[in-house]
Order: structure tokens, then sequence, then C-alpha cells
């Protein structure tokens, strides 16, 4: 009897272990290689903008570019997702956020101890590249702050569809071990790079 039934009492329980979110998902990180994409090659309309239909758009877990600021040396592989499993390995990006270029913002995080603490020494209007597999793009640095991480100007600033903007963040006090309430967020503005059109 058990075994007839053990498809079914399976689907039951894990139906269940979903519901009540007793295991968080985890991704499987694609351990390919990533190459930054020469804007040149994309192939962009006259305005710049890149059809969405020619995005190569990354799924959970997946490498898919770089975080550089060079004035800080700092060279992070990106992957798309935050889960514990990713962020040991690089920065990860916020599935719920836009991808680089989209109009909105894209929310990137890394740990503080690892280059993400290197945002410590970061100034107002440092350069931000953003190198993905579908273009090159860079941000400049407009504001950075210190705010508890369920921040409601933050957070709203994350969901905001109006212009194309970028967070980079990292634990705070950038010397503390675990995790901490508090961030350090550096927000950046749009300089350059193929715009993402998502009506193509």
């Amino acid at each position: 009897m058990y075994v007839i039934g053990k498809p079914v009492i399976q689907f039951v329980t894990s139906s269940i272990q979903l519901f009540l979110l007793t295991d968080t998902p985890e991704f499987q990180a694609t351990e390919q290689s990533f190459t930054a994409v020469d804007n040149q090659s994309v192939k962009t309309n006259d305005n710049n903008e890149l059809p969405s239909s020619e995005v190569d758009y990354p799924v959970g877990g997946q490498l898919y570019g770089k975080v550089k600021i060079e004035k800080l040396k700092m060279d992070v592989p990106l992957y798309f997702g935050d889960t514990d499993e990713i962020l040991r390995k690089g920065a990860g990006q916020f599935m719920g956020s836009v991808y680089p270029s989209e109009i909105g913002t894209s929310l990137i995080g890394g740990h503080n101890v690892d280059d993400f603490g290197k945002l410590g020494a970061a100034q107002v209007g440092d350069e931000i590249e953003i190198q993905t597999t579908y273009g090159n793009y860079t941000y400049r640095i407009t504001k950075l702050d210190v705010r508890n991480k369920n921040d409601k100007e933050i957070n709203d600033m994350i969901y905001q569809r109006n212009d194309r903007r970028l967070i980079l963040y990292t634990c705070y006090p950038l010397d503390s071990l675990g995790l901490t309430d508090e961030r350090l967020f550096a927000i950046g503005e749009f300089v350059s790079g193929p715009m993402i059109n998502a009506n193509e």
C-alpha cells in the first residue's frame, strides 16, 4: 500500500513544505567562466537601446557578470540571486530587482569581509562598472549612506520604475562578523551602456 501511495505522499509532503517555507529554496550556481561583452559587439538601435528579445537573461544561481570599481581595485563575480551560497562565491543580485540597464533599480549585495568591504573607501563621484553577458554598464555613485536593512526610503528606491539606478550594499559596521541590522548603501545613477528596451 505504501509503494502505491508513495508518490502522493511525497507530493503532499513537498507541497506542505513549500507552503510553510520550512526549507529555503536553493539554486545551483553554474560554474561557467564569464567573459565581458564588448559594447561595440552588442546589437543596438540608433538610440543605443538593446531589444529585450536580444538579451540572454540569467537564471537563479547563474554567474552572469562582474562588479568592478577600478579606484578601489574591486573586481567581484556577479551572480543572479542572493542566497547564502551565492554570497559565499561573490556578489548577488536580488531577484526582485531589475536587470542592470532596465528602467528601475538593480540591487546587488556582497559580504563586508570580502571585496564589498572596500565600499567603505568609496566616494561620491566614483564609477561602478557592471559587466554582464549582454553588455557593460557604468554607474556613478551619487550617495553613500548607512541605513537599517528595512529602511523605507531604500525599499521604495528598490521598487521605483522611473529611472535606471544601481544600489550596492554590504553589512555595517564593515569590520563586523555575522549579520547586523545596518547596511552601507552605495547608490548610483546610470551613466552609459546599451539600455534594455522592454518593448522590443
